[in-house]
């Protein structure tokens, strides 16, 4: 009985036992390829959602800078002209990009289609001088994209209090809203906006000086 129970330990292991361990090693190597898959794919998602929130506080900082630093429209000079409609605020702004030699600086705020059906909100400013066809290079900067909705909403002051049509040409809002809907939510549950009132903080005795941006 030694004997053979020796002779049988000297055999090593049967075919059978070989396969079994074979499926057992290949089942573990691909649960652990499984695991780390997954950790990549969790680190990617979150990056990607770090990536679009930056992007947006970003686009977010733009436009509310852009419009907190409107310039009142001057009838006199078409530079300083406000065109508001729901898809488009055009109007002039004191740079706040270390631009500040260039003056006040042409802005404006679109809506434009992309493609998909979707839409995406451009950020576009450029500089215009009076009587000369000398124009600064328009910069042009996507603020968000791949949305299923958006829209520009304005609030005006009139003599009958706060409205949404305005009591003059051109008149300048006292507050702008920005609303954005992202694609890939359901409904209006993923709407967003951004309110901005419009005007310089140049304090309550300032006469501001259209050409050196400063009060006089």
């Amino acid at each position: 009985m030694r004997m053979h129970g020796t002779r049988k330990a000297e055999e090593g292991f049967t075919l059978l036992e070989l396969l079994i361990a074979m499926v057992i090693g290949a089942g573990l190597v691909y649960l652990t390829s499984e695991v780390f898959s997954l950790i990549q794919r969790g680190a990617e998602q979150s990056r990607q959602a770090a990536d679009q929130v930056m992007t947006e506080q970003r686009a977010i900082t733009v436009v509310r800078e852009a419009l907190s630093n409107l310039i009142p429209p001057v009838t006199s000079d078409k530079r300083y002209r406000i065109v508001a409609t729901e898809s488009v605020f055009e109007f002039a702004a004191v740079p706040v990009d270390g631009r500040s030699q260039w003056g006040s600086m042409n802005t404006r705020i679109v809506i434009e289609p992309s493609a998909g059906g979707k839409f995406m909100v451009v950020f576009e400013q450029w500089k215009s001088e009076a009587g000369s066809s000398f124009t600064i290079p328009k910069s042009r900067l996507i603020l968000f994209k791949d949305l299923k909705s958006a829209s520009l909403q304005y609030l005006y002051h009139t003599s009958r209090g706060f409205h949404t049509q305005p009591e003059e040409p051109e008149q300048h809002p006292e507050l702008v809203t920005l609303r954005w809907t992202k694609a890939d939510y359901v409904g209006q549950t993923g709407m967003e906006s951004l309110s901005v009132r419009t005007r310089i903080d140049a304090g309550a005795n300032c006469q501001l000086d259209l050409q050196s941006l400063s009060c006089r």
